[in-house]
């Protein structure tokens, strides 16, 4: 039977189980293996186990002898299933287990609050909460931020002096990817920063957390935070502090006592500036993280309804570029993604490893295959050795420092090419071995206690039983009931004339027999107990003979358990000196699969990725060969047309050309080649000379935002504020299509006062596309060039070359394009006439089209604008 064991048992499942939501799953612990029922076990078994095979059939123990179905788990399906119910189908969770013959509920989770089943789950996708704290009186924008990471077991700080945008709190929200915040001072919804906060929040999907505590003591903050960084937490800044109160209070009251946090710095210095606009245009990542890709499945009494929370987009530079084998390294990618490098010693060091990995194979295969693969989870080991750990979890981080020494000894290998040895040394190599060092003791513990030959024959690990005597004393008892079961295996194989029978143990049956399901006729019409019947382990029965011994081995083995148990909280408590490294190990895990990730993009691509020669901040020169589209070439079963991007003399390109002719893809291209180059990447080129620069700025597309309340021209306009607020002469604009929210008069007179502001007052380098063909005379102006898209016409029909060609382009081709897309005849023909009596009665005078590429002031009208 797989319920109770009496009639008040099973009454008690029964009632369980009518009283629990619909959306609720309950799992019934019985000591090895739990049991799910009921219409809980089909869900289980069609969405977690895809199969109805492990589903059987049990008569409780009732008047009127009622059928249920179950399904067993041991522990690692176990997990599974939570883990699976809770994080994707999103439903909850309930376990109970058994006492005195009552069924107690022991923990319960559920979507929004996974605490109780943190073990099963794991805390690496916990979301850290913001509290930021903006100066009152400050006329420079002050900002103090603070992140609770409790996924990372950290404490972020950071103060700046932001832009009026707040574009520096955006960037730290890239990098950080918090779903909550708190604004500490109390600033009036009503003023225009609070309003500028809640709206740049709303758009980066961050919720404000509502309901809040009274601020902690900061006493209290003290005792989370691990003694080797309780001096730097007292030399904080008295903003600092209250932001930590008030995130101790409501964020940190779920979590144990015994985790001590770490404290970490995210200074804005020596980051490229990046933004939403940016980050939207050039297409580099979904900005809310913590949803990507997640399929939502809501359990019902009647149906099962799929929701995607977010289409899988694989047309995104991260998605391309993201080769990664473990969580922490694809969330580490996402951060230098969000927080390109300015310093170039920095990023050459990174360029080092990348080459030296793309240029030696089997290491990088080595490294990616053999070792990052079989990696465990870091990020997730020292908050489970800080609660409830259990010899698995000290295995795991025992693999993980074995597969440590493997890494070493590929970068010893690796550090043979002179050229990169300096720079795998001081990012690598150095943390290997210092860890290593650290977590000798922690090995040689492991090899003492561990009995690694069973974990080879039974694919679990246990302590060994020769090392602890009552545990041998104990395992010999076992042994000794093993032999009995053996003869009788032997003696009613003989009997049943079955030599192909098999002795089984588990923990809720003890020993048992097993023939395949074609042998069953061997054992039929005998004196045998059917136990289970399934097509993938056959027939499981017993006999009275070994349910005679059963009792027998189920108190030793309970024994056994227990003593174990205290072995392995020993283990665990000399393991907690080990646990301050964790967090470490992880981060340097994270960093070497990135490296590989970034050199076996480079090396796997269809086309050449060259190595980017940097030139300090300040240069103002990028030279790009034959530079392409990484995403676009990356998707395409069509080969990628090249072009050149030149920038030095010239330091704006004015690009004109039709409609699809690949102006917005140009632009784009060079823009992730300077990213790309700025995180330690190989570049799209076939040679690549780039200045680093300081801040990538865009103004792409003319969509609204009706949802913020946002017409297409306001959207354009905030766009530009930011560029000619934010841009310096070391950053790289791109702008495309601007003026295309208002009327066409007003939108050439606004482009053209903007490429003037950015050639003569900003003066960095820029590509800005636009149709107003008339701005090619800016190429008049020194500093300034104009290419075109190439175009070919024939017989009125139109072919794109994608290449880049010097001059302005004639036309926009509107007509010819949306032909090729298949509008109807008539609407051409009628737009063709319209368009030829417009052209004959509407020409823009010479005085004002001169008065309007030289106008000034309307920067000062856009800044008032948004302002």
């Amino acid at each position: 039977m797989s319920g109770g064991k009496d009639e008040g048992s099973d009454k008690a499942l029964l009632k369980i189980l009518k009283s629990k939501s619909p959306n609720t799953i309950a799992i019934f612990s019985r000591g090895e293996y739990f049991t799910v029922y009921g219409d809980d076990a089909v869900f289980v078994a069609t969405n977690i186990f895809k199969s109805d095979v492990c589903v059987k059939t049990f008569t409780l123990c009732t008047n009127d002898s009622q059928q249920m179905k179950f399904i067993s788990v041991n522990r690692g399906q176990y997990e599974k299933v939570v883990r699976e119910t809770i994080v994707l189908l999103r439903c909850s969770v309930e376990l109970f287990t058994s006492e005195q013959g009552e069924w107690k509920m022991i923990k319960r989770g559920s979507p929004g609050n996974t605490v109780e089943f943190e073990q099963e789950i794991g805390v690496a996708d916990q979301a850290p909460v913001l509290a930021v704290y903006i100066h009152p009186g400050d006329n420079d924008n002050r900002v103090t931020l603070c992140a609770w990471d409790a996924g990372n077991v950290r404490i972020v700080t950071s103060e700046f002096i932001d832009t009026p945008s707040f574009s520096q709190i955006e960037q730290c929200i890239f990098g950080l990817c918090p779903t909550e915040y708190i604004l500490v001072n109390s600033l009036s919804s009503a003023t225009p920063n609070a309003k500028k906060l809640s709206s740049m929040f709303t758009k980066m999907e961050v919720h404000n957390k509502q309901q809040l505590k009274t601020p902690s003591e900061w006493e209290d903050v003290l005792k989370c935070i691990h003694e080797d960084y309780k001096g730097e937490i007292e030399k904080q800044s008295e903003s600092v502090k209250t932001c930590l109160q008030l995130l101790h209070s409501n964020a940190a009251d779920e979590y144990g006592p015994s985790e001590k946090y770490s404290i970490f710095s995210y200074g804005a210095h020596g980051i490229m500036q990046i933004d939403s606009c940016a980050v939207d245009a050039l297409e580099l990542f979904q900005l809310n993280y913590n949803y990507l890709g997640k399929a939502v499945v809501i359990k019902t009494t009647f149906i099962i309804f799929f929701l995607f929370t977010e289409k899988s987009n694989n047309l995104t530079l991260y998605n391309v570029i993201n080769k990664c084998k473990t969580l922490p390294g694809e969330k580490l990618l996402r951060d230098w993604l969000s927080r390109p490098l300015c310093n170039i010693d920095h990023i050459n060091e990174r360029l080092d490893i990348v080459e030296a990995l793309i240029e030696n194979q089997t290491v990088r295969q080595k490294l990616r295959d053999s070792f990052l693969a079989r990696m465990p989870d870091c990020s997730q080991l020292a908050r489970r050795l800080i609660r409830k750990s259990t010899l698995q979890d000290l295995n795991r981080f025992y693999q993980a420092a074995t597969l440590l020494e493997s890494v070493e000894m590929q970068l010893i290998q690796l550090c043979e090419n002179e050229k990169f040895s300096a720079s795998i040394e001081r990012l690598l190599k150095s943390e290997v071995t210092a860890i290593l060092k650290k977590v000798e003791r922690f090995q040689i513990l492991c090899d003492e206690f561990f009995d690694f030959d069973y974990e080879k024959e039974n694919k679990e690990i246990r302590v060994k039983v020769d090392f602890v005597p009552e545990i041998q004393e104990i395992s010999e008892k076992l042994d000794k009931v093993e032999k009995i079961a053996e003869k009788l295996r032997k003696k009613y194989a003989t009997k049943f004339e079955c030599d192909s029978m098999k002795l089984d143990k588990n923990a809720q049956y003890g020993y048992y027999f097993r023939v395949t399901l074609k042998e069953e006729k061997s054992i039929r019409k005998k004196d045998v107990h059917i136990l289970e019947t399934t097509k993938g382990s056959g027939v499981k029965f017993t006999v009275g003979e070994l349910s005679d011994i059963n009792d027998e081995f189920l108190d030793f083995h309970l024994k056994y358990i227990r003593a174990e148990e205290e072995v392995i909280s020993m283990l665990c408590k000399k393991a907690e000196e080990f646990i301050p490294l964790i967090p470490a190990m992880s981060q340097l895990i994270a960093t070497l699969d990135v490296f590989v990730s970034l050199s076996t993009f480079a090396a796997s691509s269809s086309g050449i990725y060259c190595r980017p020669n940097l030139l300090p901040l300040g240069s103002k020169q990028l030279n790009l060969k034959q530079c392409r589209h990484p995403v676009i070439e990356g998707n395409s079963d069509k080969p990628f047309i090249p072009n050149d991007v030149v920038l030095d003399e010239n330091r704006l390109i004015v690009l004109t050309g039709a409609n699809m002719g690949g102006k917005s893809t140009y632009l784009r291209s060079a823009a992730l080649s300077i990213l790309l180059s700025q995180i330690g990447s190989f570049v799209p080129c076939t040679s690549a000379t780039i200045s680093v620069v300081d801040g990538i700025f865009t103004r792409v597309g003319a969509s609204d935002k009706q949802s913020q309340g946002i017409s297409t021209f306001m959207a354009e306009m905030l766009d530009c504020s930011a560029i000619l607020q934010r841009a310096t002469e070391n950053s790289f604009v791109v702008i495309d299509e601007l003026g295309r929210g208002t009327s066409t008069f007003d939108g050439f007179g606004i482009a053209s006062a903007i490429a003037q502001d950015i050639l003569n007052r900003i003066k960095c380098l820029s590509i800005f596309a636009t149709h107003f063909h008339e701005m090619g005379k800016l190429a008049e102006q020194e500093g300034a060039v104009a290419l075109q898209m190439g175009v070919q016409v024939e017989n009125n029909e139109i072919n794109m070359l994608y290449k880049v060609f010097d001059g302005v382009a004639q036309c926009s081709f509107g007509l010819q394009v949306a032909k090729m897309v298949g509008i109807d005849e008539s609407v051409i023909n009628k737009a063709s006439k319209l368009l030829e009596g417009l052209e004959k009665k509407v020409v823009f005078d010479n005085e004002k089209k001169k008065e309007l590429l030289g106008s000034t002031d309307i920067r000062k009208a856009i800044l008032s604008l948004v302002n």
